[in-house]
C-alpha cells in the first residue's frame, strides 16, 4: 500500500466547523435571526410612530427587553466569536426589505448587536457567563434608553431621563433571566449549541 493510499482526506474548510461560520452554527444563527426579525421589524416600524411624548419614551423603554431578546438569543444559543454581529447583519438585511429604513437598517442592527458583542470581546471570548451577558444588557439598555429622547426629538426632564434608563435596564435584565431559562430548556432538548 502506498503512502498516498493512507492519507485521510479532509475538507479545506474543516477549521470553520467550530467557528461561527460553521454550517451548523451559521444555520442556527440564520434561523434565530429570522425569529429575531419577527420582533425587530414591527418594533422598527412602530417605534418612530409612537415615540412622541416622554410617557411614550418610558413605555418604549419598558419594552426594550423585546429588542434585546432579538439580539441576545443568537449569541446565547451559539456562543461563538462574532455570533451577535452575524445575527445583527442578517436581521439588518431582512429589515432592509421589510421596513421603511432601507439599507440603513443594516447599520442600526449591526450597532445593536455590537452593544452585546463588545463586552464579550473585551474578555477575548473566554467568558460566556451571565455577568458578561449582563454587561451587554447594561450597555444595550442604557445606551438605547439614553438615545431615545434626543433621537426622536422628545424633551425629557432629568428625572424622566433617569427613570427611562432604569426601566430599560430592568426590562433587559428580566429578558436576560428568561433567555437563560430558555437556553437551559433548549440544551436539555438537545437543540442549543454547546461550546
Amino acid at each position: 500500500m502506498s503512502e498516498l493510499d493512507e492519507t485521510i482526506r479532509t475538507s479545506s474548510r474543516s477549521g470553520l466547523r467550530d467557528s461561527v461560520l460553521g454550517t451548523r452554527n451559521l444555520m442556527t444563527l440564520a434561523a434565530l435571526s429570522v425569529v429575531g426579525s419577527l420582533v425587530v421589524v414591527p418594533l422598527s416600524i412602530f417605534t418612530p410612530i409612537f415615540a412622541t411624548t416622554p410617557r411614550s419614551i418610558l413605555i418604549l423603554c419598558a419594552v426594550m427587553g423585546a429588542w434585546y431578546l432579538a439580539y441576545l438569543l443568537p449569541g446565547l444559543v451559539v456562543p461563538k466569536p462574532g455570533a451577535f454581529l452575524v445575527a445583527g447583519l442578517l436581521m439588518g438585511i431582512i429589515s432592509t426589505f421589510t421596513t421603511p429604513l432601507g439599507p440603513t437598517a443594516i447599520i442600526g442592527n449591526v450597532i445593536g448587536a455590537a452593544f452585546l458583542e463588545i463586552p464579550i470581546a473585551l474578555f477575548l471570548y473566554r467568558k460566556w457567563t451571565w455577568w458578561t451577558y449582563g454587561m451587554g444588557a447594561t450597555v444595550f439598555g442604557g445606551l438605547n434608553a439614553a438615545m431615545y429622547g434626543t433621537g426622536y426629538g422628545v424633551t425629557q426632564t432629568p428625572a424622566q431621563f433617569v427613570i427611562a434608563i432604569v426601566v430599560s435596564l430592568i426590562s433587559c435584565y428580566a429578558t436576560l433571566a428568561l433567555c437563560f431559562l430558555l437556553r437551559r430548556s433548549l440544551q436539555s432538548a438537545g437543540v442549543a449549541v454547546t461550546r
